[in-house]
């Protein structure tokens, strides 16, 4: 006892951290369960665990437990009602549709334009609750602008059901970012009404398009693109090689306008308004400089988060930056495990679907691992800058940017591996030179250009801002040809990533030796994800691909209008491997036969007589055929009740596993036909 008792003495201070660890794993667990729970399960909880909160008060474990189960089942009843305050699924109609709507969004994509409509409705038809996003070609050049209501005719398609079990799942992100379907516009469109002259949204569309289009002016487009991109938000002139030697070294959160840039453009307006305030001895000893020059970084931050598109990961990482604010004003600590806490609680009781997108996952570990990781070597880095010694002190720099770039990329990598499946080996040198690049030239320099954009006087900062452009871009470039620059690396389990979110957690949150139990929680996501084995076999959800691993490769028969989308993400199933398209004239009488253990027939018109196999695979709908007792038959009519499945081959027989069973029956879930 008398150790647990030293334990929480060393810990004091730290328990209430564990707070939003309670409300996240609450929402984890909701959104991971099969059927949806019903609304006053949430409710309940939190009244359950109020009235132990309050019973318990004066005892302390009882209180800590209870505090605990209340912020759980905060989280799990968020949740629970976040998903019940959205509009249902779309009925979107087959063939071509007639649209009327507004335009809430223009998004300029390399390969045209894509618009989100909101309110829309089928001809007559109600307002539909949901947006659409309709994609137009380069010939439809029609003048649009946000605002614009518009008439045009459209294939629509709903969200795609995931190309494999486990699978990326579009239909759960449309459904909680309030899409209902996406589509393509054919023939002319029309506007049959204009926004006001005044509008805001015309207003700030038309500044970064002037902005835009006076960097284009003077910078060529290698660089000019990524000074656009950084300044409006707007990615349409990006190169795509370009773009992919950034995501290769490791570099894509340069081009993801969100935290990092509005930090940058928070600091700098910091760093300035406070020198400017303390140039003068009576403001400096009369007025709070330090709170009025971090009201002033906000509300830069504000105008940038504005100017480049208010997308819902810079409105995140602004609202963290008001919570930093909120402590300077307080004299607290600016940036602080607290403080962390505090961010990730708001976000996750305000939208509870963050906590399984990769934003909140990478942005999140990779501050939690800088606050823990500087708090624990603090005093060798305070070493390093004593002295008035310049090699001291450019040596401390050096460490303190090497130090940065290897805990924010070792803490936020394994989730770019979960969610991308692949890993970039060399961000610690593209970071190295990149970041404090972009931190200290590229960005001031281009502030310094908005600013100068009213004189006319732009080209003075953009050409020096091109210069430093031209560095990184020159150093993508060369990472993207190292060997392994980017490594593709199969799905990782579910248990996995949990493991390692656990691990740093319990690792970063505690000060005492018992925070390297996490390191054991962290081993163990490396032993579950090396013996995780990929499926033998995949079929989609239409049925007409179907892949077959074997020991030369992976075998794949491709119907006619097969979506090369899901052929896609299953070469992320098998990286690095080809798949061979399957030769069906080698196949006598449309049976295919596969030396696996057990054997698998394919069947590829319907068999008189049926091959003698325990497992028969069919783009075909068999519809009983080949029917017999312990047999296995996976056809069209298993994908269209089951979705896609996956097939591991094993000495005990076949195991299978089917999205129907991955999903469940959720409000995100297309219904499952009978």
């Amino acid at each position: 006892m008398s150790a647990i008792a030293d334990w929480i003495d060393a810990e004091r201070g730290r328990f209430i951290l564990l707070l939003p660890v309670a409300t996240g794993t609450a929402i984890l667990i909701y959104f991971n369960l099969k059927t949806e729970p019903p609304l006053w399960l949430g409710i309940a909880a939190t009244l359950t665990s109020l009235i132990a909160l309050t019973t318990g008060w004066r005892f302390p474990p009882t209180r800590f437990l209870a505090a605990l189960a209340l912020a759980a089942s905060l989280g799990f009843a968020r949740a629970e009602w976040r998903t019940a305050s959205l509009p249902p699924l779309l009925d979107v109609p087959l063939g071509v549709a007639s649209l009327t709507g507004s335009i809430a969004a223009i998004d300029d994509l390399p390969t045209g334009r894509r618009l989100t409509l909101f309110p829309v409705q089928f001809q007559t038809g109600p307002p539909l609750p949901r947006a659409l996003h309709i994609k137009l070609n380069l010939k439809q050049n029609t003048p649009l602008i946000p605002g614009d209501a518009v008439t045009l005719r459209a294939i629509l398609f709903k969200p795609d059901r995931p190309a494999y079990p486990g699978g990326w799942d579009s239909t759960r992100d449309a459904y909680f970012s309030g899409l209902g379907a996406s589509g393509f516009a054919i023939g002319p469109i029309s506007v049959s009404a204009a926004p006001a002259p005044d509008s805001w949204n015309e207003k700030v569309r038309g500044l970064r398009e002037a902005i835009a289009s006076s960097i284009m002016n003077v910078l060529p487009i290698e660089t000019g693109s990524i000074a656009v991109t950084l300044l409006t938000g707007l990615q349409s002139q990006l190169p795509a090689t370009e773009h992919q030697n950034f995501i290769s070294a490791g570099l894509a959160h340069l081009l993801a306008v969100a935290g990092l840039h509005v930090g940058i453009v928070m600091g700098l307006f910091f760093a300035l308004s406070r020198w400017l305030l303390t140039r003068h001895e009576r403001l400096a000893l009369h007025l709070p400089i330090k709170p009025m020059a971090a009201l002033t970084a906000l509300a830069a931050g504000a105008g940038y988060a504005i100017l480049t598109g208010a997308h819902l990961p810079i409105l995140r990482s602004l609202a963290m930056a008001g919570l930093v604010t909120a402590g300077i004003i307080a004299g607290r600590r600016a940036i602080s495990l607290r403080g962390l806490a505090l961010a990730a609680l708001a976000i996750l009781l305000t939208t509870p679907e963050a906590i399984i997108g990769v934003s909140f996952q990478m942005s999140f570990s990779a501050v939690l691992a800088l606050i823990s990781g500087y708090a624990a070597v603090s005093h060798w880095f305070g070493n390093l800058h004593e002295g008035t010694s310049h090699f001291k002190r450019l040596a401390a720099h050096l460490a303190g940017l090497f130090y940065t770039s290897l805990l924010a990329g070792a803490a936020s990598m394994p989730f770019a591996a979960y969610q991308f499946q692949q890993v970039q080996p060399y961000w610690i040198a593209a970071n190295l030179i990149a970041v404090p690049l972009t931190a200290l030239w590229v960005m001031p320099l281009g502030l310094a250009a908005l600013v100068l954009m009213p004189l006319n006087l732009a080209y003075l900062a953009l050409i020096p801002m091109g210069w430093g452009l031209a560095i990184i871009v020159w150093i993508t470039a060369q990472i993207a040809t190292w060997p392994d620059a980017m490594l593709r690396v199969p799905p990782m389990p579910g248990l996995a990533i949990l493991c390692f979110a656990g691990g740093l957690t319990w690792l970063c949150l505690w000060r005492s030796p018992l925070r390297l139990v996490g390191l054991i929680a962290m081993a163990a996501f490396c032993l579950i994800y090396a013996a995780a084995k990929p499926p033998d076999m995949l079929i989609s959800p239409d049925a007409k691909l179907i892949a077959i691993r074997t020991p030369t490769g992976p075998l794949l028969l491709r119907e006619p209008k097969a979506t090369s989308f899901t052929l896609q993400q299953w070469q992320q199933v098998w990286p690095g491997e080809t798949f061979a398209p399957l030769d069906t004239s080698l196949c006598p009488d449309d049976i295919c036969s596969v030396t696996t253990t057990p054997p698998v027939a394919l069947i590829l018109a319907a068999p008189s007589p049926c091959p003698d196999t325990p497992l028969i695979i069919s783009p075909l709908m068999l519809r009983g055929t080949c029917d017999a007792p312990g047999r296995i038959i996976l056809d069209r009519l298993s994908t269209y009740q089951q979705g896609a499945i996956a097939i591991w081959l094993t000495n005990t027989g076949p195991r299978i596993e089917t999205d129907r069973e991955h999903q469940g029956a959720r409000p995100w879930v297309p219904a499952w036909p009978e």
